[in-house]
């Protein structure tokens, strides 16, 4: 095999606003590729008016062999809308406070240095991706949450400045004022079966179990099992907000607990009065209606070889090798 044919092209989507050196951390992903007998990165930023859709098909006219993403959680989502049901793979340069799906992953999120070679030499893995349709009629993805109410009105109201120095906090901070808002009537629809209308605070669809903070809101919601979980947030005026901290805690989700999950492919949902929407953190404007759905394995993600446990994978075990992405793999 030829040097030109061992050459590979990795391109990067870039939120400048996450680095407070860019040039250092362009640097090391530079030093990991050439290391990893990979061509000079191909780089794409992110704007104030893009949160990186226009940069990653720019990769892809690039042909890049793999694209990454190099910021927070919406630069990660945007870039998984544009990769979603192509077969290039996909590498994640965690960023910013959240690195949800990160997280879920069981990737590096406090070195880059070690995500760049994941990213390189992993192995790859096919996960979910969440759909989302609301008023407008757009459907949008998500990669670890869609939802409408409180999880929507606390990333509205989080500052992205108290984000940098306070990190999980400033969540903390943001959702003092929402929890007192008054909550709405939804009308639920679960893979085509009706519910009672239901009082609630927030109705939240989740890719994976941990959505903040590494607090496991969906027992049991994986990445890769081709469904979503549905979870209620519920008033519950005996026990308040205490009683929700024991029904995350315990995994109580059904009979007179706060929270209520179901699983399923497409749940549609009538709200009583417009309340706000987010996917993946980004809040998208106030819904009366909706539809979340999945679309099971359309996107591949670069994962460590061997794999270890993670909380977003299906398997308990460490995923066996599936790809050898040095550059000497045919």
């Amino acid at each position: 095999m030829t040097t030109e044919q061992n050459q590979r092209t990795l391109a990067v989507v870039i939120n400048p606003s996450k680095f407070d050196d860019v040039d250092a951390a362009k640097a090391t992903v530079t030093e990991g590729a050439r290391r990893a007998g990979w061509d000079e990165p191909l780089w794409f930023e992110t704007s104030i008016e893009d949160a990186g859709t226009a940069a990653a098909h720019s990769a892809l006219d690039a042909d890049a062999d793999l694209v990454c993403a190099m910021g927070g959680d919406g630069t990660v989502r945007a870039v998984a809308s544009v990769l979603r049901g192509t077969s290039v793979p996909y590498g994640l340069l965690p960023s910013g406070t959240g690195n949800l799906l990160a997280r879920n992953l069981g990737l590096p999120i406090n070195s880059l240095e070690d995500a760049v070679e994941v990213a390189l030499l992993g192995q790859d893995h096919a996960i979910d991706v969440g759909t989302a349709t609301f008023d407008d009629g757009e459907e949008r993805v998500f990669v670890v949450m869609g939802g409408v109410g409180l999880d929507a009105e606390i990333m509205d109201k989080t500052d992205d400045d108290l984000k940098k120095k306070v990190g999980w906090g400033a969540y903390v901070a943001a959702s003092a004022p929402a929890l007192f808002k008054g909550g709405f009537e939804a009308t639920l629809s679960i893979d085509g079966e009706p519910e009672d209308p239901q009082k609630c605070l927030m109705v939240l669809a989740c890719n994976c179990s941990s959505v903040v903070a590494n607090i496991e809101l969906a027992t049991g919601a994986v990445l890769d099992d081709g469904d979503l979980e549905l979870v209620m947030l519920r008033p519950n005026v005996v026990a308040g907000w205490v009683g929700v901290a024991i029904d995350v805690a315990t995994g109580n989700r059904n009979g007179l607990a706060s929270l209520k999950q179901w699983s399923g492919r497409e749940f549609e949902f009538t709200l009583d009065n417009p309340v706000l929407a987010e996917l993946d953190g980004d809040p998208v404007g106030e819904t009366t209606s909706g539809r979340f759905g999945v679309d099971p394995g359309a996107l591949i993600v670069r994962l460590p070889v061997p794999t270890p446990k993670s909380p977003g994978l299906s398997r308990s075990e460490a995923l066996e090798p599936e790809l050898d992405a040095g550059p000497d793999a045919d």
